[in-house]
């Protein structure tokens, strides 16, 4: 699918464009002028289960970027979505592509780096994949550090997290939330419900490693990082109960999610950019 022409639910401003790839070079030098923040959301095709189609992150990621960029073009501009993610411990399931790490940080940092030679100063990673985090982490750093530029990375569902946790949640925690669950299921039955099968929804919870290492998307993960391969222990592909989901639970999640993503960026706007100073010995300047 087209994901510049993904269902829209809000009206656009028709005096700012709010896609970078909609846009001519003089307005793409107008808005880094302007001073606008660049999102750059990046996902997965991945399996999720019997009931949902593999590509739920990127569908999930891309809709609340553009949604968010559309409510605030003079504050965002979103740019198209990176579809692949790092994806190995899920590769035995059929319709899941991995990138190695290696080269999934190297192409994120030159697609930001671009947009830093553009002129555009702040750079918002928007991740809508779990193993996509930590490089998304890394690169964010790697721009600070080899840029102009100040960039953030933020995993998608820690917008919602704590409403969906304290309202809408049904399911245990942890591991009734990790991947195809109730949380993005609900997401998915509230953009396109005609593609999700929820007769074939089946309840499979993350397993509890050890009492020190654990995974749950929305309650978090435990501080001990462990990640196995999908395909020991798991057999649906689900991790988490999509039973539990609703359409109704997901026009919440994606609210929360847009208006806190703009929130966000609201801030990031006001993180002050200070000058580097070196104190650094340098022996020609004593020659």
């Amino acid at each position: 699918m087209s994901w510049k022409n993904h269902q829209i639910m809000t009206k656009a401003n028709p005096n700012q464009k709010a896609q970078i790839d909609d846009m001519t070079w003089p307005q793409v030098r107008d808005a880094a002028q302007q001073g606008r923040i660049i999102m750059i959301p990046m996902a997965a095709i991945e399996q999720h289960g019997y009931h949902l189609p593999v590509d739920m992150d990127n569908r999930a990621c891309f809709h609340m970027c553009a949604q968010a960029a559309r409510r605030r073009p003079d504050l965002l501009l979103n740019t198209p979505l990176l579809p692949y993610g790092f994806n190995e411990h899920n590769m035995e399931f059929p319709g899941t592509v991995s990138i190695r790490m290696q080269v999934f940080i190297d192409y994120l940092f030159d697609v930001a780096h671009s947009y830093t030679r553009m002129g555009f100063r702040r750079i918002m990673l928007v991740n809508g994949h779990g193993s996509n985090q930590m490089l998304a982490n890394l690169v964010a750093r790697r721009v600070v550090n080899e840029t102009p530029a100040l960039a953030m990375a933020i995993p998608y569902w820690t917008l919602s997290s704590k409403p969906f946790n304290e309202s809408l949640r049904e399911s245990v925690s942890p591991g009734g939330t990790a991947h195809a669950c109730e949380y993005e299921t609900s997401i998915y039955l509230a953009l396109d419900p005609e593609a999700v099968d929820m007769s074939k929804a089946v309840k499979e919870l993350a397993p509890r490693w050890s009492k020190w290492a654990w995974t749950d998307l929305t309650a978090g993960s435990s501080d001990v990082h462990f990640v196995d391969n999908y395909s020991r222990y798991n057999e649906s592909g689900v991790e988490g109960d999509p039973t539990a989901a609703s359409a109704e639970k997901g026009r919440k999640i994606l609210a929360w999610s847009i208006e806190n993503l703009i929130d966000l960026a609201k801030d990031f706007s006001e993180v002050e950019m200070r000058p580097r100073r070196s104190q650094q010995y340098d022996p020609e300047a004593n020659q």
